[in-house]
Parts: C-alpha cells; structure tokens; sequence
C-alpha cells in the first residue's frame, strides 16, 4: 500500500463523529474519536466513496469524500473487498478512508454533515451583472435574447443596501458578470468606492473575455477594485479562437492579445483561472492551445486553466468523448497541476453543486433582479425576487436536497453534490468537470 495522498483526518473524524454525541465544536474530541475507531474496529467495509482504475500489477484508488489516493496491490486490493488479514493494513485503510467501521452509515453521516455545515455558513457571494452588453458574440451564449443594456444607476443605493443586509462574519466577494463586465467599469467603480468608504469588507472576482483590459487598468483599478482573481475564456487558437469570439470592431490579433492580457494578470499577481470552452467543432484545436499555453505559461504560479464542456447545442460531446480528451491533456500538458486537477482531489466535500442551491449566493441582473443562477439573468420571468424585496420562503427552499437517484448513489456525490441544472435543462449531462479530471487523471496515472 503506498499513499499519494494521505486521507484528511479533519473530514474522517467529521464524518465518524456524525454517529456519536460528540460535540462537534470540540475538533480534540473528534479527533480522538477517530484514532479510537481506527484502533478499535475490527470489523470493517470498503467505502461507498471509493473510485479505483487497474493499472499493469497494481489498482490505483480515490476516495472522492476522504480524499485519499492511493496504489494498492492486487492482494491489497483483494482483502478490501473481503477479509482483512494484517492489522496494520487495516488500520492503514481506515485511516486513509478506503475502509470504514462496518457500523457506519457513510452516505447519511454525509447528509447530516451537509445540513449542519449550511446552517452554518458564513459567506456571501453577489454575482453583480453591470452590463448585457458584449463585444464578443460567441455562438453559445446563455443570454441571447436578452436586451443589451448597462446596470440601473438608480438601483445602485438598493445594491448597496443587499449587500450590506445579507452580509456574514467573513468578508463577501462581489463576482462582476455580464455581458462583458469592463464595458461598464462605472458601477464597478461606485460600488467598490462606497464599501470602502464605510470600511466594508469584500474582496472581488470577475468573469471576461479579457479584450477590454488594459495595463493601466490592471496595476491601478484592480488594486482599488479589491480584484484578487479573473476568469478568461478562450475557444482554441488564433484562427478558431477569433471565429467563434467573433468580436465586434473587426480586431486584429485578437488571440495574442488575450494572451498578453494574460500574462499581465500574473505579473500583477492577479490569478487566471483561464476556461477552455470545447465542443466536437474545436475538439482537434484544443490540444494545440495548450501546447501554446505550456509553452508561454508553464512557470507561472498564477495561471491555471481547466475544461468546460459547452452545453445545449448539436456538437455536444458524449460521456466517452469527454473523458477521452481529458486523458489526452494531461498526456500532451507538462505540469498536470496546470489542470487545476489539484483543487479538484483536495477540495472539501460540496453541501450544495452550486449557487443554484445556496441560499449566501446571489446574481443580480440590470434591472436589479435577484436570481439564484447566473444563466438566467435578465429574464425576469425565473427571478426571484428584488434588490428590495426577496420573500424568505422562496430563499429557504433553495437549501432543499432534489437529488436524482443516480446522483444519490453516485461515488463522486462528494464532488458534484447533482450538478447543473441548468446544464440538465438543456438535455446535457448536468455533471460537473470534477468527475472528468478526476478519471482521466486517473487513467492517465495508470497508463504512465
């Protein structure tokens, strides 16, 4: 048995104190708890949370709620499933999550643990629309049909108002959305003014094409923005990536300009999370971007980029596909952690998929509407509610588990708690990009 990654004992003495009295404020009586399960439990079982891939001579197994790695032999392996011989090597599987006490209850200790832990949240996220507007016209976008229009001055005191209304103990983070965001950067401007002047505590996050980002904007106004992070799309390499931006003005060079406003990002110390959009037309072009990518970002800390399957249209790809492409970025990408696949096998188990089912978590359109997923901006009829009026019942009920049975029993639960709706309402899968790192990763991991 050798681990990659050791099991984390904060989530194993979590989970195991869910069956006992313990109080689970006391994190040292919890912990002792643990040591005396594994100490002490003689009779044992593989968790319902474990994924495995067989590899040559060897079985290489993750546990998506523990998250522990690890490379087991097939006699290993073998005594998982059945009788447990050496007493190391069960104490070696308990603590790492891969066995647990045959008593325990895993997928209810889980579901007792994700409505404690949302009753407990501190948070609160605003997803702030300052304008429909956009320079790029992307054949995939969420928002067609929707009116192209800058965010209400008139609502801005009421904005102010929300946050400060619905804010926790810990600071909140303003998500600025669009359209394009920097096609109105005024009520970024405003907004961020205001709560600086009355001492508020926010930091700042925001989703763009990147085309409208200069030098000047980056080194001063995201300073005074509170700006820590940027998420960038890109769509394939200079001739694909122009095509299906296809922005307005006729721009030359669009695809290195995108990359230069990328590497400004990072030597203003700015994270780049940087979204790979990808479908069955620009399938073939996605892997000769990350060779560009490699090769111009491979020593920067600051920069990381993952896959997004686009959604709702004909060249969706199958589960298969999927998984198959993933498996060869991480053979063609250098630095797998480029991949953004660490954040996905240390992640803390989700409560909820997503904002959709958080009742911290808010999008606010033009028209200051409040909506709990930002695909829906701007239509007011999936709204609900205002800046100024938000019926708590409607809130409420955003907490309330509508889990579909092969999610239920599904081994990534931990990692996709369901997944998308909205992705599930255009007929595509609804599952999240967590499932496809982590096999392909996997897979590749054997295959080495």
């Amino acid at each position: 048995m050798l681990n990659l990654i050791s099991g984390n004992e904060n989530i194993l003495a979590l989970m195991y104190a869910m069956s006992s009295d313990l109080d689970l404020k006391d994190n040292s009586a919890r912990l002792e708890n643990l040591r005396a399960v594994v100490e002490n439990s003689a009779e044992v079982k593989p968790s319902v949370f474990n994924y495995h891939v067989e590899a040559a001579e060897k079985i290489l197994i993750y546990n998506t709620l523990y998250n522990s790695m690890t490379w087991l032999t097939k006699e290993e392996f073998a005594q998982l499933g059945g009788e447990i011989f050496d007493d190391e090597l069960r104490r070696n599987f308990l603590e790492s999550g891969i066995c647990v006490a045959a008593n325990v209850d895993e997928r209810a200790n889980y579901h007792k643990w994700r409505i404690l832990f949302q009753k407990k949240s501190e948070h609160l996220s605003v997803n702030i629309t300052t304008t429909l507007k956009c320079n790029a016209r992307c054949p995939y976008c969420y928002e067609h049909g929707v009116k192209h229009i800058d965010f209400d001055d008139t609502k801005i005191d009421a904005l102010i108002d929300f946050i400060k209304r619905h804010k926790k103990n810990s600071p909140v983070k303003l998500n600025w959305f669009g359209g394009e965001p920097f096609m109105n950067p005024k009520i970024i401007d405003t907004v961020t003014r205001r709560l600086g002047e009355i001492g508020f505590p926010f930091f700042c996050y925001a989703i763009t094409n990147g085309n409208l980002l200069t030098r000047q904007m980056i080194n001063t106004k995201f300073k005074q923005w509170h700006i820590r992070g940027v998420q960038i799309t890109l769509d394939g390499t200079a001739e694909q990536y122009a095509a299906r931006k296809n922005y307005t003005g006729n721009q030359r060079d669009v695809f290195k300009k995108i990359l230069n406003r990328i590497q400004w990002l990072a030597e203003a110390n700015i994270h780049v999370d940087v979204r790979l959009n990808i479908d069955r037309q620009n399938l073939c072009d996605m892997l000769n971007l990350i060779y560009i990518l490699q090769a111009r970002f491979d020593g920067e800390k600051n920069i990381c980029y993952y896959p997004a399957f686009v959604t709702g249209l004909q060249d969706k790809l199958t589960e298969t596909e999927k998984l198959d492409f993933v498996k060869e970025m991480f053979n063609a990408v250098a630095n797998s952690a480029k991949l953004s696949i660490t954040n996905r096998l240390y992640s803390f188990p989700r409560s909820i998929p997503c904002m959709r089912n958080d009742p911290q978590s808010f999008s606010v359109d033009v028209y200051g509407r409040i909506y709990n997923c930002e695909h829906l901006v701007g239509r007011a009829e999936k709204s609900l509610g205002t800046l100024k009026r938000l019926p708590t019942k409607i809130n409420d009920a955003r907490l309330e588990e509508n889990l579909r049975e092969e999610c239920g029993s599904c081994v990534f639960l931990p990692k996709c708690m369901g997944g998308c709706a909205s992705n599930l309402e255009t007929g595509d899968s609804a599952c999240l990009i967590e499932k496809y790192l982590i096999k392909a990763y996997m897979q590749y991991m054997c295959e080495r």
